[in-house]
């Protein structure tokens, strides 16, 4: 079963004075991503990630092309109840505790106090923030690392069965980046759907099935690691000189 599908996605920009500058973000992109399956979208920044994503979610308007999530269209409303988002720079409230902050997400997708209750301490477990913590400290005081955490912890609260990751280890320092690969690979044996970004090989090879690579707004390559790199040295044609390992 498709979890993610695009059929000639595209999303063009008008930009300038009179907004009579073209900036073509996507590319007629098609993609299929399978049920259970961990994609990976890898590109340099501005190639067109973050609005791949937010397309998908209905966030931005395509400009044309059709896309569907969960076997619905994109922008369906009832659909968005089953997926979870992670965005690469999230809106924290400072002033309210990790505890306060998940309990005020949980309420926006009407999840009981019952199910709150059991739910937020094991997905503070989850992603590794301790209760006390969460209870006790403002999220203003909390570090990048602990940020992303209860970011994480947020896009899960609805136990999602698709989950959308915008650059979830970027500007984590190596065990940030180690334990949220981990938290990514506890999701996978759940058997969730895990569609997220990077621009940092090292960052997908070790946890996607497979990968996208888009440039330009252009998606350019489309496989598993091994059939994208294969087994020489030389990589295969149409992959750009910065991914190559």
């Amino acid at each position: 079963m498709s979890v993610v599908q695009t059929w000639n996605l595209r999303k063009v920009y008008r930009t300038g004075f009179w907004l009579n500058q073209k900036i073509e973000s996507l590319k007629d992109c098609s993609l299929k991503v399978s049920q259970g399956e961990t994609f990976g979208l890898l590109g340099p920044n501005g190639a067109g990630k973050t609005t791949l994503l937010k397309t998908l979610l209905g966030i931005v308007s395509r400009t044309s092309g059709q896309g569907a999530l969960l076997g619905y269209p994109i922008g369906n409303r009832a659909v968005k109840q089953r997926i979870g988002y992670l965005p690469e720079n999230p809106y924290f409230y400072d002033y309210l505790t990790g505890w306060e902050f998940l309990q005020f997400v949980a309420g926006l997708f009407q999840i009981p106090k019952s199910v709150q209750k059991n739910r937020i301490p094991q997905l503070l477990d989850l992603v590794g923030l301790s209760q006390s913590t969460a209870k006790k400290k403002q999220l203003r005081q909390y570090s990048k690392g602990m940020l992303q955490r209860v970011g994480m912890a947020q896009a899960l609260i609805n136990d999602p069965e698709l989950v959308f990751l915008d650059e979830p280890m970027s500007g984590l320092d190596p065990m940030g980046r180690y334990q949220v690969r981990e938290i990514i690979l506890s999701l996978k044996e759940q058997g969730k759907t895990i569609f997220f970004n990077s621009h940092i090989l090292t960052d997908v090879e070790q946890i996607c099935d497979r990968i996208a690579i888009l440039a330009h707004g252009e998606l350019i390559c489309l496989g598993s690691i091994n059939e994208l790199l294969g087994t020489s040295d030389a990589p295969p044609v149409g992959i750009p000189s910065h991914f190559r390992v």
